[in-house]
């Protein structure tokens, strides 16, 4: 059984930040053990470093929240710089669905992610390329997601 959503492109880590909370890329370089899971649990070649923010409606987070992860991340094992190690404790766990997020007249497989105990309103999407790129993304664009049973 799939379930469709929509999604708002939000390059969080590309604007500003100035609230000391490291970005997916900079998370990326410390926590090799995550890319090893998501390619042993998609079969992808490589996985690009970072991830797509998307904006959604809260009844979108729940309802994934209702569904099978295909790949778990024990929020114990995600390591974040020293400032900000609490992160990963609060979110508790990360579950990951395999879905196909469209967009500009392309398509392309990803991994969404929440958080077990999530930020309300934003998921964020993984993959093997630079979705930003691929799409021709623009902040506030429109994303298509479908996201597949385990």
């Amino acid at each position: 059984m799939t379930h469709t959503f929509t999604g708002s492109v939000n390059f969080r880590s590309s604007i500003g930040n100035t609230n000391g909370v490291p970005g997916e890329t900079a998370i990326h370089v410390l926590n090799p053990q995550r890319e090893s899971g998501i390619l042993k649990a998609t079969g992808w070649d490589r996985l690009e470093p970072g991830s797509l923010n998307l904006n959604v409606t809260p009844g979108v987070v729940d309802a994934l929240g209702e569904r099978i992860p295909l790949w778990v991340e024990d929020g114990k094992d995600v390591v974040y710089p020293d400032a900000c190690r609490h992160i990963p404790l609060i979110r508790e766990a990360y579950w990951y669905y395999s879905a196909t997020v469209s967009g500009s007249g392309k398509s392309r497989d990803v991994l969404v992610r929440r958080a077990k105990n999530p930020l309300p309103g934003r998921v964020e999407l993984f993959a093997p390329i630079k979705l930003r790129d691929y799409f021709g993304l623009a902040a506030g664009d429109k994303l298509q997601v479908e996201v597949h049973a385990p």
